[in-house]
């Protein structure tokens, strides 16, 4: 499993030429982190419909708008996940050494693109577990029914009528 990736601006503007690596979350953290932005993307969403909309928050943060999905959240839930986001993200300072690297700080930055299109970047290597965090959500209540209904006996609790 790739475990991280190299990013060299190559758009037009200051930072053109810049190197970046961008590393994917531990598993455990992955995973917390996923369930994190579920219960962000849901928290106002009635909790009958919350596993439903928690799968196709998944799927949408598995494409190109689930950045979006982040960044419409309120500030105490999204917060957090984009500082995940961001320790996920190295710069290499110096080209004449590009195994050194160290954590992005505010003036590695002079294009707020530039800052954009890694967060973007690292958003799409980050969530690939959605799928499993989407599995690991509570049954859909119109499932457990439907559950309960098959362990129900469909033996007649009377005697069958005599009559013809």
């Amino acid at each position: 499993m790739i475990r991280e990736i190299d990013y060299t601006v190559t758009t037009e503007g200051p930072d053109k030429g810049k190197e970046f690596v961008i590393s994917r979350m531990p598993a455990f953290q992955a995973e917390r982190w996923g369930r994190s932005f579920l219960h962000g993307a849901t928290v106002d969403t009635p909790l009958e419909a919350r596993a439903v909309y928690a799968g196709a928050i998944a799927e949408v943060a598995r494409s190109v708008i689930g950045l979006n999905v982040l960044r419409s959240m309120p500030p105490a839930f999204s917060d957090p996940l984009e500082k995940d986001l961001r320790d996920c993200i190295k710069i290499k300072p110096d080209p004449e050494r590009p195994s050194i690297t160290r954590s992005i700080i505010d003036s590695d930055f002079e294009d707020i693109g530039t800052f954009i299109d890694l967060q973007q970047k690292a958003f799409e290597f980050n969530t690939g577990f959605f799928q499993a965090v989407s599995r690991s959500l509570p049954p859909l209540a119109s499932d457990q029914t439907h559950q309960e209904r098959e362990t129900f006996s469909t033996t007649p609790t009377s005697a069958p009528s005599l009559e013809p």
